[in-house]
Parts: C-alpha cells; sequence; structure tokens
C-alpha cells in the first residue's frame, strides 16, 4: 500500500497545524516587543551565524535591500542588534549585523519555551514509542531544508 499520502498529510498537520499551535502559545515574549516575523527572520539568522553584513541578511532571506534597512532599524532601536566594523574586509564602511544580549535572551527563552511545549505534548508515549519517533524526526531532519542548519547552532 502506497503510504506517501497519509504520510504527507501527517506532515501537513504537524508542520501546519502543530506548528501554529506551539507558535501561538510561546509568543508572549515576542509579541511584547512587538517583533515582525521579518525581525524574527533576521534574530534568528544573526542567532544561527553569529553576525552578517546587511547584504548577507538581503540575499539569505530574500528580501530588498530596503526591507533589510528598514528591519535592521527597527531591531537597532529595540535595542536587540548593533552594527560594528566588518574586520573581515578592508573597506571601512562595511559593518556586520550582531545581536545583542537582549536578542539572545529573548531567543533562547522563546527556543526553550517551544522546547517545553513539544515536550509537554510527548511527555507521556512509551519508551518503544519515543524511539520510533526520534528516528521518525532524523528522517525529517535529513530531508528537510533547514532541519539542521548549522552544527554550531546553539542547543537550548
Amino acid at each position: 500500500m502506497d503510504r506517501m499520502p497519509e504520510t504527507v498529510n501527517n506532515l501537513r498537520d504537524i508542520y501546519g497545524y502543530g506548528y501554529a499551535n506551539i507558535f501561538n502559545d510561546v509568543t508572549d515574549t515576542v509579541s511584547k516587543l512587538h517583533i515582525s516575523r521579518s525581525q524574527m527572520e533576521v534574530l534568528q539568522y544573526l542567532f544561527i551565524h553569529t553576525h552578517a553584513t546587511p547584504s548577507d541578511l538581503t540575499e539569505a532571506l530574500n528580501t530588498t535591500k530596503s526591507s533589510t534597512t528598514h528591519t535592521l532599524k527597527k531591531l537597532s532601536n529595540k535595542n536587540l542588534i548593533s552594527f560594528k566594523m566588518n574586520e573581515l574586509t578592508n573597506d571601512r564602511r562595511s559593518k556586520l549585523v550582531v545581536l545583542n544580549p537582549n536578542a539572545k535572551k529573548l531567543l533562547v527563552e522563546f527556543l526553550s519555551n517551544i522546547k517545553n511545549s513539544i515536550y509537554e505534548d510527548i511527555k507521556d508515549i512509551t519508551a518503544d514509542e519515543l524511539a520510533e519517533l526520534h528516528q521518525a524526526t532524523e528522517i525529517i531532519l535529513k530531508y528537510t531544508d533547514g532541519g539542521r542548519m548549522n552544527e554550531t547552532y546553539p542547543e537550548i
């Protein structure tokens, strides 16, 4: 029997409905600071990559220069990012964007809330089910873009 359609529907439910439920449960911290989706994408990128130029962010997040500039200005005004001289180039005009401690704290709290929410959902499964679930998550990570984005991703 072909299980692909059923599997795709299950993953749709997990990624779509499940993600929405978890995200809604844990966004209090983010909503207090009025952080938009584009701002959150910048923070997540910087959390994983530690720094970037505005051009790097524009390319990685598939946006425009003006949109990136606007987003960075908002994040800077919220004291979540700062700019420092780019020591990787000889161009003194080139700047690197880095997270401030406030942003790191915010993201750690956000990701911890996600982990706690997931844990609450699965805490009562059996050892056999947990083994199967672990194997399934490894497979999903293997075939999903953005699964394991970077081996230096901070463990939360």
